[in-house]
């Protein structure tokens, strides 16, 4: 299961993602669950690195774990695509529901 938590600010703006673990939909290779994920994950901190120019506080890319933290003083302009981000993991979830887990803090 793919496991995703959000990170917010004090002031309740997105800031950042954590995918950790795998869907466990096929086997590794083709999972499209896991591509799904993946490619929307990797597509969103490459724009907001080249088009939004935004700095991270961290990004991490390995097996089984992406994170991305926005700097604060970049968050206005990463919301867009972070939302965009967010919704989109819910689209994926309500078709895998077995899946993907969003975390609640």
């Amino acid at each position: 299961m793919i496991k995703v938590k959000y990170y917010y600010n004090d002031d309740f703006m997105l800031q950042g993602f954590c995918l950790k673990g795998h869907a466990d939909y096929a086997e590794i290779g083709y999972d499209i669950v896991c591509a799904a994920v993946t490619s929307n994950a990797v597509a969103v901190i490459n724009s907001l690195d080249k088009l939004q120019k935004v700095e991270f506080e961290s990004v991490i890319g390995k097996e089984g774990h992406i994170e991305c933290i926005v700097k604060d003083a970049h968050l206005a302009n990463s919301q867009l695509l972070l939302n965009h981000f967010q919704l989109a993991i819910e689209e994926i979830k309500r078709e895998y529901p077995k899946n993907i887990k969003i975390l609640k803090k």
